[in-house]
């Protein structure tokens, strides 16, 4: 039966055109990941504006596009210094400028993407300026900030008059000396623009906002689902209600309910801890009144004053937005228990991964079983002998015949080394036990080492180097692994993203190589970068099909793509500064008390 959303949908994507293959495999993934559920996030950035709502008579409503993007952990910085405008995404802030945003961004489901598609709709006028993209990385330096700050207020001011302004900003952006990187950026640039310009900004919702923050813009919409599949919506939300915001026909109030609460970074998806939490915003979403309905989840891995959990609401007067937060934040403390995982090992996730591969009839239990009564220490040493007297020829691998039911592989989720949350991404951990335990039909993606990419790309294809392959970005990184690696593969490194999740973005990570090190394959990057899909094993010619077990270096934004094709996923967390273990970090501007950190934390705040 075809419902009211699905044809809103529908002529939202016919209009979109070029859009068409991408927003498809998104509609595809929100039917399987909210399968019983009512996706209230789906169906309403798909409203169409009505006819008396849209510009008349030729006259244009002009908007500029600008923005900062950049999910900082400020404990990166020891492995990854301060982060500067470097040109490639993959390694500081690569800088898009004017017609070049327009390029880069149309047709992909990216919050530029979907404010493009949102005001073409509305006939508006776009002006592009600037927009600064990093992804996630560390603590930015300061007079890199000041640098992009002023280049984007120069070029605004150069581009007004314009009627409104749609910012791309992460929301957890930290820079040396100013923690709230997206509040003083709104500052400066509410400063310039005066108080008519109506400012939206449509964000990740593991972001640190502040009230400053809220009371420099118009309109902030949240990404509701994690993996965010709905950057792009959030974003054309914001810009389908932006004719109304500047013909004063609609004045959305904000709203912050803050909770004294660190989160982890954990899936929304069904089936995982935060789904509960997904499908609530998006019932409050739903009421009457609101505009924008929304959860910060805080981003951790930052060590300023306000890294913890808000309700964001933007309603038709500030009393309705207080009352819906409040109610919403009244849930989450009632049951915020529910919403803590416990966390694993290194060993403990390959453990689970081989107990679910004896579950599916794959690996035999005693062979799992004597695995686990081995001495670690024993096998550990044999593990570095077999790598030292590794020879060209038991190095070659031909690759594997699949499992008879061709069952995906089961995917482990190393989240403590999740490039995305600005971890190094060369951990060794999982690939040491892969290693140590003699694990066959197994994959490690990706390494992130240049200098072992070098070796590789000298030696050529089909030869065998001496390697000290990762662990050297981090005390926590595991170590390096030593010993003999072939090279199976050499690629340029470059790679568009095909899953449901930031579709159509492009990513140069610079020569890679494809390794055969221990029996395990590792795809190997000069650049850094999590997993959204198997892009990182496709540039090195990997095949998921071919393992039993895929190790993969992100948290939770690869599950919008190896949903479909794992047949189990296990959460691990090794050392690493990405860790959902947070009690192993050092929070030095902590001001308050907070849950779980502190079981005695109270909301209301003061309360107890």
């Amino acid at each position: 039966m075809t419902t009211d959303a699905d044809k809103a949908e529908a002529e939202h994507t016919v209009k979109m055109g070029k859009t068409h293959i991408s927003n498809e495999s998104r509609r595809d993934f929100f039917k399987l990941a909210a399968a019983g559920v009512a996706a209230a996030a789906v169906t309403g950035p798909f409203a169409t504006l009505a006819d008396e709502d849209k510009p008349k008579g030729g006259a244009k409503m002009r908007v500029a596009l600008a923005g900062l993007f950049e999910e900082v952990n400020t404990f990166a910085v020891e492995t990854m210094g301060l982060a500067t405008v470097t040109g490639n995404v993959a390694t500081g802030f690569q800088k898009y400028e004017e017609k070049a945003i327009i390029e880069e961004f149309r047709g992909s489901s990216t919050p530029m993407g979907g404010y493009i598609d949102a005001l073409n709709e509305v006939s508006a006028e776009i002006v592009p300026t600037v927009f600064y993209n990093f992804g996630a990385g560390p603590t930015i330096e300061g007079e890199a900030y000041q640098t992009m700050k002023k280049d984007i207020v120069t070029r605004l001011n150069a581009a007004m008059p314009f009627d409104a302004l749609a910012l791309s900003l992460h929301g957890a952006g930290v820079a040396e000396g100013v923690d709230d990187v997206e509040g003083d950026l709104c500052a400066a640039i509410r400063q310039e623009l005066g108080p008519n310009v109506k400012i939206v900004m449509a964000i990740d919702h593991h972001c640190n906002l502040t009230d400053f923050n809220r009371q420099q813009v118009d309109l902030i919409t949240i990404v509701k689902n994690y993996p965010h599949i709905d950057f792009y919506d959030v974003a054309y939300h914001a810009g389908k209600l932006l004719p109304d915001m500047v013909a004063g026909k609609i004045t959305p109030q904000g709203h912050f309910e803050h909770l004294p609460f660190i989160m982890q970074c954990q899936s929304t998806m069904p089936g995982n801890i935060y789904a509960p939490i997904r499908m609530k915003a998006e019932e409050f979403a739903k009421r009457k009144g609101i505009y924008e309905f929304s959860y910060q989840y805080g981003f951790p891995f930052a060590d300023i004053a306000f890294n913890t959990a808000l309700v964001n609401c933007w309603a038709e007067t500030p009393e309705l937005a207080s009352k819906t937060a409040k109610e919403f934040a009244d849930w989450i403390w009632t049951n915020r228990a529910h919403f803590v995982a416990k966390t694993l090992s290194a060993a403990q996730g390959l453990a689970a991964a081989a107990d679910e591969l004896v579950a599916q009839g794959r690996v035999e239990e005693e062979v799992v079983r004597d695995a686990k009564a081995r001495d670690s220490k024993a096998l550990y040493d044999q593990s570095i002998a077999r790598l030292a007297n590794a020879t060209a020829e038991n190095q070659r691998s031909f690759g594997f015949l699949p499992d008879q039911d061709r069952k995906g592989p089961v995917v482990i989720a190393e989240k403590s080394d999740n490039p995305g949350a600005g971890a190094p991404g060369d951990s060794t951990h999982l690939l040491q036990e892969l290693i140590k335990h003699d694990v066959k039909q197994a994959c490690v993606v990706a390494i992130n080492d240049p200098d072992t990419v070098k070796q590789a790309v000298k030696a050529g294809v089909g030869n065998t180097i001496e390697v000290a392959l990762g662990g050297k970005r981090s005390k926590q990184s595991g170590g390096p692994v030593k010993g003999k690696a072939y090279v199976k593969t050499i690629s340029d490194g470059r790679y568009t993203i095909i899953g449901p999740m930031v579709t159509g973005m492009r990513f140069d990570m610079g020569p890679a190589a494809g390794l055969l090190i221990g029996g395990v394959d590792v795809a190997v990057l000069s650049g850094n970068m999590q997993a959204f899909d198997n892009g990182q094993l496709r540039i090195v010619g990997f095949d998921p099909g071919d393992y039993r077990i895929v190790v993969v270096k992100s948290a939770n934004h690869f599950r919008a793509w190896w949903t479909d094709v794992a047949s189990a996923i296990i959460d691990c967390d090794p050392p690493g500064i990405a860790s959902n273990d947070l009690s192993t970090f050092t929070f030095t501007k902590k001001s308050r008390r907070v849950y779980p950190l502190d079981e005695d934390a109270t909301y209301p705040e003061g309360s107890a």
